[in-house]
């Protein structure tokens, strides 16, 4: 036995299709929104996997592979870890294998390149270099790598560097490091841990432990370091941060093929090794992976329209299921156990909270909920609960505590196997209580590791001044969680505390300018920072840019104006302050292209609840156009679709929402009605009933809604509430379309809950 030790000194779904055929779910584009930004991983994985085994590449002209993926340069290992669609810096990249068959070179970094473009579909993933040929599939917490040699001049060959890790070339402040590392093997497998730092979320030290068996013995196995290669059982350390090190297994040159079985775990090597299933082969575990995402993801909804319409639906659902992770029996921290709940890989809740958590709530409430309760969980641990979170350890926090959005529309739509009091203990925490400082060179004002770390002057003032970095979108975002927070105290009967929090969710009209104006635009009334004394802040204003948008400015990720749309709960104030119907339809036009310029984002989140809000003046078929005219112009197919960072899913929710006709308000029971792309959507509830929206007439130019049926009786209202389509018995919206643009609507505009009830 070779024991090396490092130390460093740091089912197919039928469709009817206007095409005249049938295509499977399991055929959708696994490099859909790869490029440009969108950061997908494209990889093999189950819904929420643990194990994402995919490819790692060095590709200097790609930037960072925050997923590992990069479609140039050159591989540098397939690793069982990865997250999807983040910003930031990449994360995971570890316990990485790397077939060849040249000569080892334990001075430079061993690589392949290719020979075509890689293939990939559900479950599974394929790389062609000219000596092997790779193929890769996952299960739960485990993959299985096939290698094809095909170069007989050249010995079959496996690389194990233990330090492998995901960078970040582009933000170096922000990359990960290999800390230590150990390996134990023999000729016919491994087991061993490696424990890496930093990243995005600057986490202190976590450890993975992986545990491999090949399908035959090597020839012989050697250790290699920075001082060299050799085949003797001798210690190999280092005492420089990062240097690589392991094991080359060597199986000769007559060998075709070689198949290696790897396991993960937080816990051990020995629960790596128990969550593989030794006896499964790589085209079983393919099938029953693929069998997986049918049952639980494809098989909710039957589709009828347009092919192409289809295939972007099942494209952009697949997107939604890949995190968080599940790690339940996986967190290594005190006090947990494997009975407990347990999601890791949110990345993050400001971004998944306005449609991600909503869709999940709907199409998959089994997960919806386990994650929910897993939030309460990494609570009632560690006492707080994430905004943003990896490698088992919280941080970063973007804005507010968004996970009281994510718990309170869980629990407005009935989810079921929720600790509800505790969640309610775990929010009004966030409310109340400043988290102890945790300092962040971005953001060096306050903690933003967990909690509200600007809570000081909301609870002084009722916003948060310029004392603390995104003053103007924390107090949005804060009023927001604590409208959440307001209604899960009236679920759970707690009046009081239901009155506080919802008069303190229209602290957000504290920043209201009622005379700032901006150049070029004939209205008054914007969003602004404000001075402990209540005076405006004007300096270095503009309610159309808000500098650099990150951690130092006044507006994370979005422009004021955008903000001023973001208080879904209170639209009804919004329309007062602004002065009539007329101009905030104005205000949002000024906004998009299609009337205006092109302001608002719709590739970060502040913004996706924007074009929907013609609804809250009766004049719904703006939302129909506006809608329409993002789908078509900002979300393609292929590889460059996404118009920003997937975020986890959120982006590819917003998709599903838009292509349904429906737009949920989180943290309410409301959806907004705009009109669907394809002709016969049904969802299959987990309650086993079905709700189906009809598009009759729909056609290219028959986008508007003429009239309306909510299960099966005529609808003057533009949106609708959850329990009456998505409750015990389902139910149905079934539209008449047309080239006409008409207000059709003359029943109560969408409930803003926080207006009405102050």
């Amino acid at each position: 036995m070779i024991v090396l030790n490092y130390i460093a000194a740091f089912a197919t779904v039928s469709a009817t299709l206007t095409k005249q055929e049938t295509k499977s779910p399991l055929d959708i584009d696994l490099f859909y929104g790869t490029e440009n930004g969108g950061n997908v991983f494209p990889g093999a994985t189950r819904p929420f996997g643990m194990a994402k085994v995919g490819v790692d590449v060095l590709d200097t002209e790609f930037g960072n592979a925050y997923s590992g993926y990069a479609p140039g340069g050159v591989v540098t290992g397939i690793s069982m870890m990865h997250e999807s669609g983040t910003g930031g810096a990449p994360e995971y990249g570890v316990v990485a294998q790397l077939p060849f068959t040249a000569k080892f070179d334990h001075t430079t970094q061993m690589t392949l390149t290719r020979q075509q473009s890689d293939t990939a579909k559900v479950g599974y993933y394929a790389v062609n270099s000219s000596g092997v040929d790779i193929e890769a599939t996952a299960g739960e917490r485990f993959g299985i790598l096939k290698y094809n040699f095909k170069d007989n001049n050249g010995s079959a060959q496996v690389l194990i560097n233990v330090s492998h890790h995901l960078t970040a070339p582009d933000r170096p402040w922000w990359t990960q490091y290999f800390v230590n590392g150990s390996i134990e093997a023999t000729t016919e497998g491994y087991t061993g841990y490696t424990t890496i730092k930093d990243g995005w979320g600057d986490q202190a030290p976590w450890t993975v432990y992986f545990c491999s068996n090949f399908s035959q013995a090597a020839d012989s196995v050697s250790r290699f370091d920075k001082n060299g290669v050799t085949k003797d059982q001798n210690l190999a350390s280092s005492t420089t941060q990062d240097d690589s090190f392991g094991l080359v297994f060597d199986f000769g040159n007559q060998v075709d093929e070689v198949v290696s079985h790897v396991g993960i775990s937080f816990i051990s090597t020995n629960q790596a090794c128990s969550n593989i299933n030794h006896e499964q082969g790589f085209e079983e575990l393919v099938e029953e992976t693929q069998t997986v995402w049918q049952d639980e993801v494809f098989k909710k909804f039957e589709l009828a329209g347009d092919s192409d319409k289809i295939d972007q639906f099942y494209t952009n659902l697949y997107g939604t299921h890949l995190i968080p992770s599940n790690k339940t029996g996986e967190n290594p921290s005190p006090g947990w156990t494997s009975s407990q709940v347990y999601y890791d890989d949110y990345f993050t809740v400001w971004d998944t909270f306005r449609c991600l958590n909503p869709l999940l709530n709907l199409v998959n409430p089994t997960r919806g909920s386990e994650i929910v309760q897993s939030l309460v969980n990494i609570y009632s641990n560690e006492g707080w609960t994430p905004d943003g979170r990896s490698a088992n350890q919280n941080g970063r926090v973007q804005g507010g505590t968004n996970s009281d959005i994510v718990m309170g529309d869980a629990a407005l739509k009935g989810l079921e196997n929720i600790d509800w009091e505790t969640a309610y203990s775990a929010m009004k925490k966030n409310a109340e209580m400043q988290p102890p400082y945790w300092y962040d060179s971005f953001a060096p004002d306050a903690s933003t590791k967990q909690g509200r770390g600007a809570l000081p002057d909301w609870l002084v003032y009722g916003y948060v001044t310029r004392n603390y970095t995104r003053s103007v979108s924390r107090t949005i975002e804060y009023a927001y969680d604590d409208f959440a927070l307001s209604q899960v105290a009236k679920k759970l009967g707690k009046q009081d505390d239901y009155d506080k929090y919802l008069t303190r969710s229209a602290n957000w009209q504290n920043i209201w300018n009622k005379n700032a104006s901006a150049d070029g635009y004939n209205y008054t009334g914007f969003i602004q920072p404000r001075n402990a004394d209540g005076s405006f802040n004007s300096t270095n204003y503009d309610p159309f840019s808000c500098g650099s948008c990150y951690w130092g400015d006044d507006e994370y990720e979005g422009k004021p104006v955008e903000y001023g749309f973001a208080v879904p709960h209170d639209i009804e104030s919004l329309i007062s302050l602004i002065g009539d119907n007329d101009t905030f339809v104005q205000r949002i036009n000024d906004l998009y292209p299609l009337h205006g310029k092109k302001i608002a984002d719709v590739g970060n989140e502040p913004s996706f609840l924007t074009p929907f809000l013609f609804n809250f003046v009766n004049q719904q078929y703006r939302s129909v156009e506006l809608v329409n005219y993002i789908l078509t112009n900002d979300f393609k197919s292929g590889s460059k679709g996404l118009p920003g960072n997937s975020d986890g899913g959120a982006m590819q929710a917003w998709v599903i929402f838009s292509l349904m006709g429906l737009y949920p308000v989180a943290g309410t029971t409301t959806y907004l009605i705009t009109s669907p792309s394809l002709s016969s959507i049904k969802l299959h509830l987990d309650n086993g009933a079905t709700f189906e929206i009809k598009a009759n007439n729909l056609s290219e130019d028959n986008i508007y809604v003429q009239s309306l049926k909510v299960n099966g009786q005529d609808w003057s209202q533009n949106w609708v509430d959850h329990d009456t389509v998505f409750g015990a018995s389902g139910g149905s919206i079934e539209f008449e379309l047309g080239s006409e643009a008409k207000v059709w609507e003359s029943g109560d505009a969408p409930p803003s809950v926080g207006h009405y009830e102050h």
